[in-house]
């Protein structure tokens, strides 16, 4: 079996953090040499105890233990689990002697460190854990903590671990959704703070999930080696150790917006990497080919860089509410370099200006390379040709009527035609005008001007949104109930009713009524 070992060199308080494969006989060993009398309380989540109960009881055999194992998710991490996690140790008598072992992801790392920090006012703690995202980033360092309603991870305290247990067979467990929320970590850290790592990430791109197992216990170690550093010069997050919040300042804020459990945490924080890298280059540190290439090295992970059912003016106030926040300023780390962070006092209301800009840059750049246009290509919000109207929360852009018609029809019912001429058009040395298909519009025997379609020729999810902005409700759905009638596999159709089902639904019903009862009377409802 192949181990190494890192130190995290903080006096008193340092520990080491193995890596390797099938490492159980290293974890009791390390028990046993370090606590050979004291109880073992292992707190652990009802999914890995599924996968990794029978094993938790076997490493342990011949020691005094017990287990617990929580609900799962981001929705339980919060105070009523933190008791839970008292009781279980008050009833097992643990004691000063005693260790708590965080087995699981970064939820179960997170409640079980506070837990152990806090309970006797602090008994030890190990982290073994079985994620990529706690691999890389919450088993080390030594932050615990729980979410209040108000915002993530505003109750916690600084508890280091006496070991960290690393084992990438692990990961041979996860889905795909949860390998990927880990890797948004892992860009995290590359852009921080490791240019080698960075340029490898770009290189592999979207067969990230093809490394070889060599490759995968680099990409870990350098990810972990790089915190360590971070934390070792500061270790209480008074300075540099603000340059790992990269991408959590919007990333938190979407997350708790969306409902806790909505995102995991890795694609919130994903998000938080491509709108904070946008707002970046607004203030003038980062630079337009580094958001380039963030966005489309995001993109070719299969991260979502949006989550269109959560309005701006709750990302905002969540914003407010960041642990991060210093009186009205936040403390943003803003990506200068390739490993180069530079920490800004930002005020929280200039972030909150810039989220319609930002949002609208994040939909332009993810449809660019939707339809392969390149990423130089998308049209932003300082560009000359471009027109950009702030409506509410929302920013819209206004194109000429006789460019963009056809375009949008096709964008939003054959989204896979317009894939198709863009992968099959050869470049050209001026942009030929825009061909339209017959079945889109009537054939002009002469020249004319183009004949502009009725209104509910073009029904857009973005034209749904726009009445939903300014309250016409029953009109935003009728829009969308049209085009999911046309195209009933319309994605982005269904996900807009799915997030705008529920009580809303009655407020719709009764409008319609209300609005067909003032036709027949002649009542104005206005």
């Amino acid at each position: 079996m192949n181990r190494e070992t890192m130190t995290v060199a903080l006096g008193d308080r340092s520990y080491d953090i193995f890596f390797g494969q099938e490492i159980y006989s290293l974890f009791q060993e390390w028990i046993c040499r370090f606590y050979p009398g004291g109880t073992v309380h292992v707190v652990t989540d009802r999914n890995v105890a599924s996968i990794y109960g029978d094993d938790i009881r076997r490493w342990l055999a011949g020691i005094p233990h017990d287990v617990l194992a929580l609900l799962p998710g981001e929705e339980h991490k919060n105070f009523d689990t933190v008791r839970e996690i008292y009781g279980f140790l008050a009833r097992g008598e643990a004691g000063r002697d005693s260790l708590v072992v965080a087995f699981g992801g970064g939820v179960v790392g997170d409640l079980a460190g506070f837990a152990a920090a806090t309970y006797l006012r602090g008994i030890s703690c190990i982290q073994v854990p079985t994620t990529l995202l706690s691999q890389v980033d919450s088993s080390v360092g030594g932050k615990t903590g729980f979410n209040l309603p108000e915002g993530k991870n505003l109750i916690g305290a600084f508890h280091q671990p006496r070991a960290v247990f690393i084992d990438d067979a692990f990961l041979r467990t996860l889905d795909d959704r949860n390998l990927r929320a880990g890797m948004a970590e892992v860009v995290k850290c590359a852009l921080a703070g490791d240019a080698e790592l960075w340029g490898r990430l770009l290189a592999v791109g979207g067969k990230w999930k093809s490394l070889s197992g060599e490759e995968w216990r680099w990409v870990v170690r350098r990810a972990v080696g790089f915190k360590a550093s971070v934390v070792e010069r500061d270790e209480r997050e008074t300075s540099l150790r603000r340059i790992l919040n990269l991408g959590h300042t919007i990333g938190h804020a979407m997350e708790k917006s969306g409902g806790y459990g909505r995102l995991l945490h890795g694609e919130a924080v994903a998000m938080g990497l491509a709108w904070e890298a946008i707002l970046g280059m607004k203030l003038g540190v980062t630079g337009g080919e580094l958001v380039d290439d963030l966005v489309s090295l995001l993109i070719d992970m299969g991260f979502p860089l949006d989550d269109p059912g959560v309005p701006l003016t709750s990302i905002a106030a969540a914003i407010g509410m960041d642990k991060k926040r210093m009186v009205m300023d936040v403390d943003l780390p803003l990506v200068a370099a390739p490993g180069r962070c530079e920490l800004r006092r930002v005020p929280i209301a200039e972030i909150r200006r810039e989220l319609p800009g930002i949002r609208a840059e994040i939909r332009e750049r993810s449809i660019a390379r939707e339809i392969n246009i390149p990423a130089g290509d998308a049209i932003r919000e300082e560009s000359p040709d471009s027109n950009l109207v702030r409506v509410g929360d929302e920013v819209y852009e206004i194109r000429l009527v006789e460019e963009k018609v056809a375009l949008a029809v096709l964008v939003e019912a054959a989204p896979e035609v317009v894939e198709e001429r863009a992968t099959a058009a050869e470049p050209e040395p001026e942009p030929a005008p825009l061909e339209i298909p017959a079945a889109l519009a009537e054939p002009e025997p002469e020249p004319a001007p183009l004949e502009i379609p009725a209104a509910p020729a073009v029904r857009t999810v973005t034209l749904a949104d726009l009445y939903w902005s300014q309250g016409e409700h029953s009109t935003a759905r009728r829009i969308v109930g049209e085009i999911l009638r046309d195209d009933p596999a319309n994605l982005r159709a269904q996900a807009w009713l799915a997030a705008r089902t529920g009580d809303d639904l009655v407020e719709a019903e009764l409008l319609e009524f209300l609005e067909t009862m003032a036709k027949e009377y002649g009542y104005d409802l206005s």
